[in-house]
């Protein structure tokens, strides 16, 4: 499967998308068992999710339209594809691919800081110092959605704000590091941590697209990022494993894309989570569909498997396992914030922070 991808990949860096004969997408439609219009989305999407290449290594500086190009592809991809009677998808439109989307590849080095905020700012200024985009992902629930007993304060209200009005990454950060000390459940014991984290919580915003380069396409192309703990990730992925689900958008609609793991409460401090394999990258349906009909395209079994499937570096492939700390969490039910960093671990996503506002 993964060379079915890497294949579909590396050609496609050299010619134009639309020159693709579709005998690619019929061999991992057999392979997958979906239909040929899905396995083209699973190409495209394991392509970048591969190279990091499609989406995450432009910057807004860049001389083309991000999403002109990205049409242009798909429009591309899917022109030669008839009616499936699974997806009943038919795209007809002329093939445009920017060819400046094959010229250029962002080579990162992210800054370790010992401090989560400056970490952040600082995985912001390498990728681009001339820039403060934005990367407020979704918009927050209504406050009458909330549970009756999440209390409204300045500090988490001008966080919500600053996602709402989409406002610059320096404006969020001050808003974030304003609200971490206000931690309720700072000292709180790994049994409080699990309590607060079970459910399901949907990404506001993130610091970097390195975990999700999907993230950084413009609506409405751009899909709703899930993180699943507890019993909604036990039923979908098996016990003591957490999922992260991206759905949602003109590209997945009611499929939805899965990242699963390990995950075991830290010994030396309840706030983070270590990351275990197996790792399984798999395409299916949203949460409590059917849990069974997920069709797995990548599993790995160590770090530096799943790293070197995402085109990681050997020095990436060798760094130790991830940990993902949560520096703010409410446990009040629907509406609760949660505010986390990848504290270590692979260096191309050290330092990415994470807004999840729970359902």
């Amino acid at each position: 499967m993964v060379l079915l991808c890497s294949r579909f990949f590396l050609h496609r860096r050299y010619t134009p998308l639309g020159s693709q004969q579709p005998r690619t997408f019929m061999m991992l439609s057999r392979r997958t068992g979906v239909g040929v219009p899905a396995a083209v989305l699973i190409a495209i999407l394991m392509s970048a999710l591969l190279s990091n290449h499609v989406v995450s290594s432009f910057q807004s500086h860049s001389s083309f339209s991000l999403n002109s190009v990205f049409t242009s592809s798909l429009s591309s991809a899917l022109k030669a594809v008839v009616d499936d009677r699974d997806e009943g998808i038919v795209m007809n439109s002329k093939r445009s691919v920017n060819e400046s989307l094959h010229s250029r590849r962002g080579i990162i080095r992210k800054s370790i800081s010992t401090v989560a905020v400056a970490t952040a700012y600082s995985s912001i200024l390498l990728k681009d110092p001339s820039i403060a985009s934005a990367r407020a992902v979704s918009v927050p629930l209504p406050t009458s959605s909330y549970s009756s007993s999440i209390a409204s304060f300045p500090e988490r209200d001008a966080l919500l704000t600053a996602i709402s009005q989409n406002s610059s990454d320096d404006i969020i950060l001050a808003a974030i590091q304003n609200l971490l000390p206000l931690n309720p459940l700072k000292s709180s014991p790994s049994f409080t941590y699990k309590e607060a984290l079970d459910g399901t919580w949907k990404l506001l915003y993130t610091s970097g697209y390195s975990t999700s380069p999907l993230l950084k396409l413009p609506p409405p192309f751009r899909p709703n990022s899930y993180q699943y703990f507890g019993g909604t990730a036990s039923r979908e992925v098996g016990e003591g494993r957490v999922a992260q689900g991206l759905t949602g958008g003109l590209l997945l609609g009611e499929k939805q894309l899965w990242l699963s793991s390990g995950a075991v409460p830290s010994n030396e401090n309840p706030s983070i989570l270590e990351i275990y394999p197996p790792f399984r990258f798999q395409f299916g349906q949203r949460p409590g569909v059917d849990p069974s009909s997920k069709k797995t395209i990548v599993e790995a079994n160590s770090d530096a498997d799943f790293r070197a499937v995402n085109a990681r570096t050997k020095e990436a492939q060798e760094a130790p396992k991830n940990e993902y700390e949560q520096l703010y969490v409410e446990n009040f039910g629907r509406g609760s914030l949660r505010v986390s960093v990848v504290s270590r671990g692979d260096p191309v996503i050290v330092g990415e922070m994470f807004v999840h506002q729970k359902l």
